[in-house]
């Protein structure tokens, strides 16, 4: 397999069902979808919008990010909406697309330049004009989405060893840098 992945997912102290949601899907030969959605708000129903979202990424994982995210955007409109960020990953020809809408993370371990971004806006009520970054990964490289109940602080971190398996890593993630006031999520993806 090309990929080694590992998730964290904790609703907000309090809750018991979290409005964060994940998808990760091989498909073709080689190739991973990673997503990350975040509802807006919290409980059942930021949990809808996140689960319609991704029931669209799931549904359909050949598509274009572009394309997966204005079909939520437009499944998501009677829903209180929600941000979301999709990562590509091609394992022969070692290339990730990212795009994202709204306030999820990204950080990555690895030799190259690769520094995703996501535009403003809310998935169901203001799409952006959306960004396509296409990068050259290594074999061994890190990819992390987290979303906003994560504080960004980790990538700073300098004895953080980003190269413990990706379930520990996500673990550690979460534990120490996961903010008990709103959902957290971390995904992690090892690409070999």
């Amino acid at each position: 397999m090309a990929f080694e992945w590992g998730t964290a997912c904790r609703p907000k102290s309090g809750q018991s069902v979290s409005g964060d949601t994940f998808v990760i899907e091989p498909f073709a030969d080689e190739q991973l979808l990673v997503g990350l959605i975040d509802g807006l708000g919290g409980g059942e129903e930021a949990a809808l919008a996140a689960n319609a979202a991704a029931e669209v990424f799931r549904a359909h994982p050949t598509y274009t990010p572009t394309d997966l995210l204005q079909q939520a955007h437009v499944r998501l409109h009677s829903t209180r909406g929600a941000v979301a960020a999709l990562l590509v990953l091609s394992g022969g020809s070692r290339q990730a697309i990212y795009v994202g809408v709204g306030n999820i993370g990204a950080q990555v371990y690895s030799t190259q330049s690769i520094k995703p971004i996501s535009k403003n806006g809310i998935l169901g009520y203001r799409m952006p004009q959306l960004l396509t970054l296409r990068y050259t990964y290594n074999s061994g490289d890190t990819f992390v989405l987290f979303s906003d109940g994560v504080s960004s602080r980790f990538a700073l971190e300098t004895t953080l060893d980003s190269s413990a398996a990706p379930q520990e890593l996500a673990n550690i993630l979460l534990h120490n840098y996961g903010k008990t006031t709103d959902d957290a999520t971390v995904v992690v993806v090892r690409a070999f």
